[in-house]
């Protein structure tokens, strides 16, 4: 027997487990650091694309409005109530009966009971100052077999309150009509999350982009032509929007992540 075969001795095997322990410990401490890394970064973009997303929103819809024109309806820090286009067509014909039956050419959408609309009056054709945009309410719609010339179009006609604007009102052929609809924009909570949301006349609320802060997620600034401060509606030209989001993450200094935006959108007058 071979009692001079050599092994580890205790000093060397607790030497060898703590130099593997500070290894594990190390690598365990970069895993830890890149995960939140990875985790601020992800949380950055994240709040980046809610931010730039929303004001994208903000900025298609309320470019379209016309403040001079009615289309602002309440507005103040954190909301604004706007009147917002949707749907549109074009006048083909427009029949003598009480009330009238307009032929409308299918652009995009069909109308439908009960859209509300804009119809435009033009009157006397050699004038502008006799223009107008009557409003009525779409009471009946047939799309059966009706054309413009070679393409689809719709018969709509009204409510009987419409007869009188009509009769004091000439809209001709090629006239432009434009459905419209109420929307108020501003936060919504869902579920604990806050949202930029839109919220029609009857209270229903849509989430469209988020998470935002809580508080203060979005804001609004009214500004006339010239940039100054303005509470008058039929003076706004210029809406300055703010946008800010919080993911509850924090980076390596452990700082909150989150982001902001501001824009400018101006107004069609």
């Amino acid at each position: 027997m071979n009692r001079n075969r050599s092994g580890f001795t205790l000093v060397e095997l607790i030497i060898v487990v703590v130099l593997g322990m500070l290894v594990l410990a190390a690598a365990m401490e970069v895993l830890l650091t890149n995960q939140r890394t990875y985790t601020a970064q992800t949380a950055q973009i994240q709040s980046q694309q809610s931010t730039r997303a929303a004001l994208d929103v903000l900025f298609n819809e309320l470019r379209e409005i016309s403040a001079r024109g009615g289309d602002l309806i309440t507005m103040n820090q954190y909301s604004i109530e706007v009147r917002s286009m949707r749907k549109f067509g074009l006048v083909c014909a427009v029949s003598g009966a009480s009330p009238p039956v307009i032929r409308v050419l299918k652009v995009g959408d069909w109308f439908v009971k009960p859209d509300s609309v804009f119809i435009f009056a033009d009157n006397n054709p050699n004038l502008s100052s006799d223009d107008a945009w009557i409003s009525a309410q779409v009471a009946g719609e047939d799309t059966t077999s009706i054309t413009c010339g070679s393409r689809p179009a719709e018969d709509l006609s009204f409510a009987a309150g419409a007869a009188s604007l009509f009769t004091a009102n000439t809209v001709r052929s090629g006239a432009e009509i434009r459905s419209f609809v109420y929307y108020t924009y501003g936060l919504v909570t869902l579920n604990g999350v806050t949202y930029l949301g839109r919220t029609d006349i009857n209270g229903n609320q849509v989430p469209l982009v988020g998470p935002l802060e809580r508080t203060d997620g979005v804001q609004f600034a009214y500004l006339d032509s010239i940039g100054n401060a303005t509470t008058t509606a039929t003076e706004v030209r210029q809406i300055q929007v703010t946008v800010r989001t919080s993911s509850g993450a924090v980076n390596s200094l452990g700082q909150p992540v989150g982001d902001s935006i501001t824009g400018l959108i101006y107004t069609r007058n």
